[in-house]
């Protein structure tokens, strides 16, 4: 089997009949040579111009993720202009394009206009600790395609930017502190005005919560034999203290109760609020 024959089958799998294919395909040695020969140049001419669009954004002080945008778009349309051509040397670019736009174009306008979407509308920079969907981490990047998301296990996430838009967004970074919602199980019969006061001493000495507001302990409903306690904390600098402040806090409010032989009860769980001043 020739190339001709597996560059036809693979045309077939992509939804391009026989009959579209062009009949005087050149795939002779020196075509393949002289098609290499022009990636290459094509592609250090696409670094290059890359540079220079980027220094003359820098120079005009564009915001840094327009500038990341249009070098992007630059780059990488120098490459595509250059398959084109190298396609056109093989008598395929009308061909490819027409599979190219079939399957790619749709997506590539929807998440490009969305990247523009989201530098124009800032939800969120570079370095905020988000939320979208499911996906949570601190952006690294706005691409032209999508938003780039390093987890706080390491990972890194890309979520489509037209997902971003079309997405609930939680942004944990705009505000100075976040509010983490404790919640608690004592027994019915311990005194509520002692277990209030051991609570709120237990976390007057943990680095990263907030003094105003100051915690707060509230009666949030009684269940059987147990009452169910709400334990209100501002965190300072939530993206980076939120977890360590949130098991400090839980440590020393057990710890302070057992001293006490206050016993809780489960289940004891903690939720986490977005907010700019007291509530």
């Amino acid at each position: 089997m020739d190339l001709s024959q597996i560059l036809a089958q693979i045309l077939a799998a992509a939804g391009v009949s026989a009959g579209q294919i062009p009949s005087d395909i050149d795939l002779s040695l020196g075509n393949i040579l002289r098609s290499i020969f022009i990636l290459i140049v094509v592609y250090f001419l696409a670094r290059f111009v890359r540079g220079l669009v980027q220094r003359g954004l820098r120079q005009a002080k564009f915001d840094p993720r327009v500038e990341q945008l249009i070098v992007q778009v630059v780059y990488y349309g120098i490459i595509s202009l250059g398959v084109i051509w190298i396609l056109g040397g093989f008598g395929l670019s009308v061909v490819l394009l027409g599979v190219a736009v079939g399957f790619a174009f749709k997506d590539l306008i929807q998440n490009f206009a969305a990247g523009l979407i989201i530098m124009g509308t800032r939800p969120f920079s570079q370095g905020d600790w988000i939320v979208v969907g499911t996906s949570e981490g601190r952006v690294a990047e706005i691409g032209w395609r999508g938003t780039f998301l390093d987890t706080v296990d390491g990972r890194r996430v890309i979520v489509p930017n037209s997902n971003v838009i079309t997405s609930v967004v939680t942004n944990n970074s705009l505000n100075p502190q976040l509010r983490s919602t404790i919640h608690l199980q004592v027994g019915l019969s311990s005194d509520l005005a002692n277990v209030e006061k051991y609570i709120l001493d237990a976390l007057k000495n943990i680095a990263g919560i907030s003094e105003s507001p100051a915690p707060t302990v509230l009666l949030d409903s009684i269940t059987g034999r147990a009452m169910n306690l709400v334990v209100l904390i501002w965190i300072n600098d939530p993206v980076n203290q939120s977890r360590r402040v949130v098991s400090e806090a839980l440590r020393a409010i057990k710890d302070t109760l057992s001293a006490h032989e206050i016993d809780l009860n489960p289940p004891t769980s903690v939720s986490m609020a977005i907010s700019g001043q007291a509530k």
